[in-house]
């Protein structure tokens, strides 16, 4: 059995793997980073250093996440750098069993961020593997804007 942070994106359940989750801020308003994906929203400053901040409702359905006071922030560790995913409520943390996440059948499908479903009565909820949430494209852009804000 595995850990999970479960959230709302939408009015959908999902869940994602607390391994690689190193905290949980407020939502507080970015600063905007201008040509840029939609989905990437900005920076929040987290230990005195800029974190990129992604639109979770925004990348998975394409509509812009409206912040309101159960808005947070999952601050997650991503090709080995950090960033905050903007959710739209934390619902809970609890345990699910563990899904091999390393085997895809098709790992250049939009959809290669999913790896599982768990369901509880009524209820499914998809697991999301983090390392696998962005397109090749996405990946350059958001390593480039940490790299930009290193120097």
């Amino acid at each position: 059995m595995t850990k999970f942070i479960n959230f709302i994106c939408n009015e959908q359940h999902f869940a994602l793997s607390i391994d690689g989750v190193e905290k949980i801020l407020l939502y507080d308003n970015p600063t905007i980073i201008p040509d840029t994906s939609d989905y990437i929203s900005g920076f929040q400053s987290y230990n005195e250093a800029p974190l990129i901040l992604i639109d979770m409702k925004k990348r998975l359905f394409k509509e812009k996440l409206q912040p309101n006071e159960q808005s947070k922030v999952i601050v997650t560790n991503w090709k080995g750098n950090k960033i905050g995913l903007i959710v739209e409520q934390i619902t809970t943390v609890r345990e699910y069993p563990q899904i091999d996440t390393d085997v895809s059948e098709n790992e250049n499908a939009k959809t290669a961020y999913l790896v599982g479903t768990f369901q509880e009565n009524a209820v499914i909820t998809l697991h999301i593997d983090v390392e696998k949430l962005f397109t090749s494209e996405g990946e350059q852009e958001i390593v480039g804007l940490i790299e930009k804000q290193r120097s």
